[in-house]
């Protein structure tokens, strides 16, 4: 029997959050509307502050048992992941008779901690660098199924169609996250606008490590998930895929739309005692199926401008 989809946001979990970063998680186009004064991920780990205690008891994450056949909870930002799972594999869950449960979450640190506390079975938001950063971090024991299409950043501006425009001294926010100041760095580079110290790691790059600024460009690093808000008060701003289509932004009309490299494509992030689950094997067959990928590539759909994984087009690790 086909099983409904259910979708609710944190409230239901995780009461009174006050940790909010990041801006580029995923899905329901917008619906939740995002804190803008809320602690970054970055302060958050300076601070020791730590996701607020959830409603229901939590256990251990290395007591938990492996993710429960038949219920699904799927952990989302704002964004457009949480709509790529109902629309591209929550039915084909369905017909093998799974429930869902899409649980959309304000920050970039709950839908984490909540999966490594067994609150939730899956989680699609982050790509594999922030997801290792994570671990190292947080001490978590996370990894993930397979990477999925993905929104890249974008440059957008109120004010100027084009980065030639961009005057001298121009102000561009950025994320203040350390993984997607980086990021953001690296799409400005791509661009031509600047250069970047190429001795220092890609994944760790800050302003610092500037090396060519001729339009003195000052960056402005701010709550990710507030870029799409201040676009009135910068010249311009990077900002991460999801909350950029979250906050209504059109990732075909920005200055520039990030070439998507290695590390930053999205995945779909599991507890390490779930690795061998008949739950990972199903999703992971799903995922390199051709009804997954129709359903990427439907021209009423977002998705099929999304930078796709290397691994798109082939059949599945589990497929005998």
């Amino acid at each position: 029997m086909k099983k409904e989809n259910n979708k609710k946001t944190l409230a239901g979990i995780i009461a009174g959050t006050a940790v909010l970063a990041m801006s580029g998680c995923g899905s329901a186009a917008g619906e939740t509307a995002l804190a803008a004064t809320a602690t970054t991920e970055e302060q958050a780990v300076q601070t020791g502050t730590q996701s607020t205690e959830a409603e229901s008891t939590v256990a251990e994450s290395s007591d938990t048992e492996p993710a429960e056949l038949g219920k699904i909870t799927v952990g989302v930002c704002a964004g457009p992941y949480g709509d790529m799972f109902e629309d591209c594999i929550a039915p084909s869950l369905h017909e093998l008779g799974y429930e869902t449960e899409v649980i959309e979450i304000s920050d970039i640190v709950t839908p984490n901690t909540a999966l490594d506390e067994g609150e939730l079975s899956i989680n699609i938001f982050q790509h594999s660098i922030y997801l290792n950063n994570f671990n190292n971090e947080h001490g978590t024991h996370l990894t993930y199924v397979t990477e999925i299409p993905t929104a890249g950043m974008g440059t957008f501006s109120d004010k100027y169609a084009s980065l030639e425009e961009l005057p001298d001294g121009a102000v561009v926010a950025i994320p203040n996250d350390v993984t997607n100041t980086a990021r953001a760095l690296r799409v400005l580079a791509q661009t031509g606008i600047i250069e970047l110290d190429p001795n220092v790691e890609p994944a760790t790059v800050t302003v610092d490590d500037v090396t060519s600024n001729p339009k003195n460009l000052e960056f402005k690093e701010m709550n990710p998930e507030v870029l799409p808000n201040i676009l009135d008060s910068v010249d311009a701003a990077v900002i991460n895929g999801y909350f950029a289509i979250a906050a209504g932004l059109d990732l075909s009309t920005d200055l520039y739309n990030e070439k998507v490299t290695e590390g930053y494509i999205n995945v779909i992030a599991i507890r390490e005692a779930d690795v061998d689950s008949e739950l990972v094997q199903t999703i992971d067959k799903i995922v390199h199926s051709d009804a997954f990928r129709n359903a990427i590539e439907d021209e009423s759909k977002q998705y099929k401008s999304f930078t796709k994984p290397d691994a798109y087009y082939e059949p599945s690790i589990f497929e005998n």
